[in-house]
């Protein structure tokens, strides 16, 4: 049975999770695999591409690459938030990289120019380059829109047109996090890494804590454990994980007025598939961004906002940077290091499925998730699969 899409591949990874067992390797390493996760996952579902507050006034501008597609993600002359493909429509050039403020987008390649709304305005030269082309309009021409919609201040995109509004996509997501009033949360501060990893070995291990007392036990306090919860019965495309504590959760900023006991004591973790996670605290709320860039490839984007209040404190600029962001870099460095190293372990053919601790209650919904959608809810069979299973290194 060398079809590594078959069905009967992920039969233990269906069981309950203290019956069930992970994702075979090639789930993490195989560039057939990845390709079909790209295609019947991250094409089909709405992804986080960033916040309102990182294009605060008209004419800012930042570019992502994501899923190999370069996007452009402006806020236009009407103060509209606009996603466009930031690929040329005469020769396929990028047209812009980078972020910043501008009026209109110069393709560097043939002067191709494009108004923030993605309109084609102008194809400079002399004589005028375009004159002679038959039936040529500008109108024509724009810049390719992708599907933007907005959300509590969180800017998604789909590439898939089929897609359900994204608030019906969301379910009660909102209703869930209403009392952190997350609209009025100010972007502050984005790290970014590239990470030689798949896209599911830094999930995975953003939602369990079983590696913590290992990987971080110099942040953990053996008398103060996290005692993390799971919630359940939700509607919508997400996951929650709950503490009372955390290595992660600071003190020393006013909390969020209005949320509950549970809420203003602990903190959440939050899975909205596939590839946005969420992490609330009574101060302060943080997000991070998936991007996979190939089988054992992942840039991930660590993003900080807090109340615009708090930010507005005069102490905010010198409190922040030694105690929040400076504090959790530490955290990731650490995850920077054991990640790589689970991943060459799944590229080695040598990894054979383990067991799952109950500790790793999501980390089991991943996996769950990714082979419904990858193999088939029902482990249907998809026609012209004919990849083969990675054989265990000699």
């Amino acid at each position: 049975m060398n079809d590594i899409f078959a069905p009967e591949h992920f039969t233990a990874v269906r069981r309950p999770l203290t019956q069930a067992s992970t994702l075979p390797g090639w789930c993490y390493a195989d560039g057939g695999w990845y390709a079909r996760e790209i295609e019947a996952i991250f094409r089909r579902e709405w992804l986080c591409i960033g916040r309102v507050e990182q294009i605060p006034q008209i004419g800012d501008f930042y570019t992502r690459t994501l899923i190999e597609q370069p996007l452009i993600v402006v806020r236009d002359t009407q103060g509209e938030v606009l996603v466009h493909s930031a690929v040329c429509r005469h020769r396929g050039a990028i047209v812009s990289q980078g972020e910043g403020r501008c009026r209109s987008f110069v393709c560097p390649y043939h002067s191709w120019t494009y108004a923030l709304t993605g309109e084609l305005v102008g194809t400079p030269g002399k004589p005028p380059p375009m004159d002679a082309a038959e039936g040529f309009r500008k109108s024509d021409y724009g810049l390719t829109p992708i599907r933007a919609e907005e959300w509590a201040g969180f800017i998604f995109i789909t590439f898939n047109e089929a897609a359900p509004p994204l608030l019906e996509w969301l379910g009660d997501l909102p209703a869930f996090l209403a009392n952190y009033d997350v609209a009025q949360m100010q972007w502050t501060h984005q790290d970014v890494y590239e990470v030689d990893c798949n896209w599911k070995v830094w999930l995975e291990n953003a939602f369990e804590n079983y590696h913590a007392p290992t990987i971080h036990r110099k942040h953990m306090d053996p008398h103060n454990p996290q005692n993390w919860s799971f919630e359940a019965g939700q509607s919508g495309p997400w996951e929650a994980m709950h503490s009372r504590r955390s290595i992660v959760a600071y003190s020393g900023l006013p909390p969020v007025e209005g949320l509950t006991e549970k809420q203003a004591a602990g903190l959440y973790h939050i899975w909205v598939k596939p590839s946005v996670q969420i992490i609330l605290t009574s101060s302060y709320m943080k997000f991070r961004q998936y991007f996979p860039e190939g089988a054992g490839k992942l840039r991930l984007y660590e993003n900080w906002t807090f109340p615009k209040t708090t930010v507005a404190r005069t102490d905010f600029g010198e409190t922040v940077g030694p105690a929040y962001y400076d504090k959790y870099s530490e955290i990731v460095r650490e995850d920077l290091q054991i990640n790589p190293v689970v991943q060459r372990g799944m590229r080695s053919g040598a990894f054979r499925p383990g067991r799952y601790s109950p500790e790793e209650f999501i980390v089991h919904r991943i996996a769950n998730y990714v082979v419904d959608r990858v193999v088939g809810p029902e482990g249907s069979r998809r026609s012209g699969d004919h990849s083969v299973i990675p054989q265990a290194a000699e």
